[in-house]
């Protein structure tokens, strides 16, 4: 009697492994969740403003217009004055509107990963990027806002103003475009 109890058992076991495995194979195996990272891109632009990367950016256009004026190339100076308002109409509109920050991104794209690995995500989308947002329509959504504005290393002042900019909604960018300064 106890071998046949012995023997049902392991059946028993048998089958319900049999099963497991089958329910694995079939999908039902629990898959980890994926992770995406989203910020606001104006918090990012905020950040970047005051920053070193900025400054190096825009002081780099600056020397190249002072070095043009030195020379008297006045059709270089227009260019450059032309490319310094075009830069000042893209700070507007990812400052204060949702225009993509990828080029911003782009100075500190050696910390990216870093970043994403602490949070970790799969990958980086600004909140307002609705087709981005789409490709991962059952992720869990991470917000990466300050860890992105915090590699600007940015002062307390600046880091405030990116805290602050996320409580207000942003500006069309067809207002953005109108700023002028």
């Amino acid at each position: 009697m106890k071998m046949a109890r012995a023997m049902v058992l392991m059946g028993c076991v048998a089958s319900m492994l049999a099963g497991s495995t089958q329910a694995e194979e079939a999908g039902g195996k629990p898959t980890a969740k994926v992770r995406v990272g989203t910020y606001d891109s104006r918090s990012v632009a905020v950040a970047f403003a005051g920053s070193e990367a900025f400054s190096k950016w825009m002081g780099d256009l600056k020397a190249e217009n002072d070095k043009a004026k030195a020379s008297g190339d006045l059709k270089r100076v227009s260019e450059i004055e032309a490319e310094g308002a075009t830069r000042q109409k893209l700070m507007h509109k990812q400052g204060f509107s949702t225009a993509p920050v990828d080029d911003i991104l782009e100075q500190i794209k050696d910390r990216l990963p870093a970043i994403k690995k602490k949070a970790g995500v799969i990958d980086l989308v600004s909140k307002w990027d609705k087709a981005g947002l789409a490709r991962y329509k059952d992720a869990e959504l991470v917000d990466v806002t300050m860890a992105l504005a915090d590699a600007f290393n940015p002062n307390d002042r600046q880091r405030k103003s990116a805290m602050e900019i996320q409580k207000h909604d942003p500006i069309p960018l067809e207002q953005a475009e109108k700023i002028k300064d």
